[in-house]
């Protein structure tokens, strides 16, 4: 018998992005290719038609119990919509193999905000989200990806291009991330417009393993600021993602206005925790490149609380991968973080 004071997943999430103590820590995986897989598609099957996907994302929900769905996230749509061009493998990520930006004197006054709803792969997307949104209702909550400022012009020009720019021709990256901030918050909003409730803005260009934090606070922090800021009017809730070790930025990214900071298994939640204060909720971080795929149910478990034990006991956590989920990943594995915070740890 189910408790009577038991949250909902919706309540349960947006308690910790309140600042709120939920029922029990949420469980939130960063699943994509991996709910894909088992429901039995490919990736291409599923980018092509969104049903497929939506089904994938819903399946998955009601089969493993956690808290959250996820829209059609990370295959650089809005860069592919400005004039890039991706490669779709069959059963395996997106990738940019053509950048739309390879002379900004030549190619910067070409780019056009794209309308979200009629331009490239974007409207597949956002009805991806209408249809989660139609099946979900106020129970789960709904995450729309949008990538960061930074990391759109990283797709639009190339990343090694444009970390070289950043000291040879800084003047253009600026111009470009006036572009992308503007793309960005266009399509941030037709997000929250189709049904989000949250918004995942992920910009792994930024990582502690790529840039400097002078870098960051030059090239992206201020972009991703704005995003956030513009994005927020709408009242939607807003969580950040940068890969890797982030450790020496994290006051830094939080400075942006997200209401929550997913981090990589890079950072340690112990020294996040005391960085951040006890109050400032965060996402992760189980290790997914060796645990989540490689690793015993037993042992995801055990790596699970210890992450609660270190970030979640007293609330503001909700728990998750440290990144995406690899497709690999056995179903146990999810069945164990979630039974990992179904058990008592980090609830009321």
């Amino acid at each position: 018998m189910e408790n009577a004071n038991q949250m909902t997943p919706y309540q349960r999430v947006l308690a910790v992005l309140e600042g709120e103590r939920p029922d029990r820590t949420p469980v939130v995986p960063l699943v994509r290719d991996w709910v894909i897989r088992q429901a039995g598609f490919t990736v291409s099957e599923a980018m092509q038609d969104i049903a497929k996907y939506v089904y994938a994302q819903f399946f998955c929900l009601k089969r493993f119990g956690y808290d959250a769905v996820r829209d059609l996230s990370a295959i650089h749509a809005e860069s592919e919509a400005m004039g890039s061009t991706l490669k779709i493998p069959d059963d395996g990520p997106p990738s940019v193999v053509d950048f739309a930006v390879k002379d900004y004197d030549r190619d910067m006054p070409k780019l056009r905000i794209p309308n979200p709803w009629t331009d490239g792969r974007l409207p597949t997307i956002l009805e991806g989200i209408r249809q989660l949104k139609g099946m979900c209702g106020t129970l789960v909550p709904l995450i729309a990806y949008v990538q960061a400022p930074f990391r759109h012009a990283a797709m639009l020009r190339g990343s090694d291009e444009l970390m070289k720019d950043t000291y040879k021709r800084p003047d253009k990256v600026k111009e470009l991330l006036e572009i992308t901030t503007v793309s960005q918050i266009v399509y941030g909003i037709a997000c929250v417009h189709a049904g989000a409730d949250i918004i995942f803005i992920s910009d792994p260009t930024s990582s502690g393993d790529a840039i400097s934090i002078k870098t960051w606070e030059e090239f992206a922090l201020p972009y991703t600021t704005r995003v956030v800021q513009a994005v927020k009017r709408t009242g939607v809730k807003m969580i950040m993602h940068i890969c890797g070790n982030t450790s020496d930025r994290l006051q830094s990214l939080a400075s942006t206005g997200v209401d929550c900071l997913s981090l990589d298994s890079k950072v340690d939640f112990g020294y996040a925790r005391r960085v951040l204060g006890s109050d400032f909720p965060l996402l992760g971080n189980v290790d997914p490149t060796l645990t989540l795929p490689f690793k015993e149910a037993d042992e995801v478990e055990r790596e699970s609380r210890e992450v609660i034990e270190k970030a979640g006991m007293d609330g503001g956590l909700i728990l998750s991968s440290g990144c995406s989920v690899p497709s690999i990943t056995p179903a146990e594995n999810i069945e164990a973080m979630v039974r990992a915070a179904r058990e008592g740890f980090g609830g009321c």
